[in-house]
């Protein structure tokens, strides 16, 4: 039996102020899974990309960006500011949409591989 993959990106808990690891994968397979039922039930507008069904490697790429730019760009609770130690002048706003985007290629992969070539 395959162990379910995770990717872990790193945000800030502002409930608990620790850094904790956060897995995205989930949130990718349920707006897949959201996106496949209501393929089921409508009928999609062909121009709607939202609730297309990605089927290529690089539909999955366009898949993530937009599903990931909803829910974790510009929220405060994808976010975080990191800066170097010992603290100096410079600091960095890094949200978990940045962080996907750096590894988008990894996570379209794991996400065809997974609900495509199974």
């Amino acid at each position: 039996m395959e162990q379910i993959k995770r990717f872990n990106v790193l945000r800030w808990n502002f409930n608990t102020d620790k850094l904790e690891y956060y897995d995205v994968l989930p949130y990718f397979r349920n707006c897949y899974d959201e996106v496949v039922e209501f393929n089921k039930k409508n009928k999609p507008d062909n121009n709607s990309e939202w609730w297309q069904i990605p089927k290529t490697l690089d539909d999955f790429k366009k898949f993530v960006k937009r599903k990931s730019q909803y829910q974790f760009w510009s929220r405060c609770e994808y976010e975080m500011i990191c800066h170097g130690w010992p603290v100096r002048k410079n600091d960095y706003k890094l949200d978990i949409h940045e962080q996907i985007m750096m590894n988008i290629d990894i996570i379209a992969e794991i996400l065809y591989n997974e609900l495509i070539v199974k």
